[in-house]
């Protein structure tokens, strides 16, 4: 009995002391992380700031010294028809590399077929002191006195005509002036390594298609001149067309 007793002790003890070889499943990876890159330019040529040396729809040669801009509201369309949304504000900068592109995380797996946002804010957001007081946000804040809220978009710069060289300020903002943007053929793909894709601006658009913008005709200051912030928001919902 002895024998036996002993026997059972080692058995038990060999059994506590043996490795649990089983090893936790893995976790299953429904998201992936997506990277937009900005770029910029004039027609065919890719934006040189700062120099007069292009030429828009109403003949003027132009330069571009500014352009800062919101993105929102952006919608994935899934394959299938569905869409996620994302509600994050994104402001850019065409002359700052810290503020060249735009980092989304945790977005479902999957194939999408093309994306929509909006250039500007939505009248929740676009409200006096509801972004965070960063530097760029406070600088893209629009005067209380005209509606308050905040820029949706600064394109400024310089134009040549037969009298001289003129300063001109195109500046959306007010409710009513956000340009949706849909991109329905931009194909992409959300995998668990990061993606990229990339969203280029023709400036030149904002000046032509559908109305040609003549600076001495429609104005060289936009703010404050609803007629003139609708001609270009028009001409802003096909700017990111490749």
């Amino acid at each position: 009995m002895k024998g036996i007793y002993y026997f059972l002790f080692v058995v038990s003890i060999l059994a506590s002391c043996r490795k649990d070889t089983t090893e936790s499943p893995l976790p299953v990876v429904t998201s992936g992380n997506l990277n937009i890159t900005m770029a910029y330019r004039f027609d065919s040529s890719m934006l040189q700031t700062d120099t007069i040396k292009y030429k828009n729809a109403a003949g003027y040669k132009m330069s571009i010294t500014r352009l800062q801009y919101y993105l929102s509201n952006f919608k994935f369309l899934n394959s299938d028809g569905s869409t996620y949304s994302i509600n994050q504000v994104c402001y850019l900068d065409a002359k700052d590399p810290n503020f060249s592109n735009i980092k989304f995380t945790d977005v479902p797996l999957g194939n999408y077929k093309g994306l929509s946002f909006t250039i500007g804010l939505d009248t929740s957001i676009n409200k006096t002191y509801y972004l965070p007081a960063t530097v760029e946000n406070n600088n893209m804040e629009w005067p209380p006195a005209m509606g308050g809220g905040y820029h949706f978009m600064k394109l400024e710069g310089y134009f040549v005509d037969t009298s001289g060289t003129w300063g001109y300020n195109m500046h959306l903002g007010n409710n009513g002036t956000a340009v949706a943007v849909s991109l329905a053929n931009k194909p992409f793909s959300i995998t668990q390594t990061p993606s990229n894709i990339q969203l280029k601006m023709n400036i030149s658009e904002w000046f032509k298609n559908p109305s040609v913008y003549d600076f001495n005709i429609d104005g060289v200051f936009s703010m404050g001149n609803m007629a003139a912030m609708l001609k270009l928001k028009n001409n802003g919902s096909d700017v990111f067309n490749d």
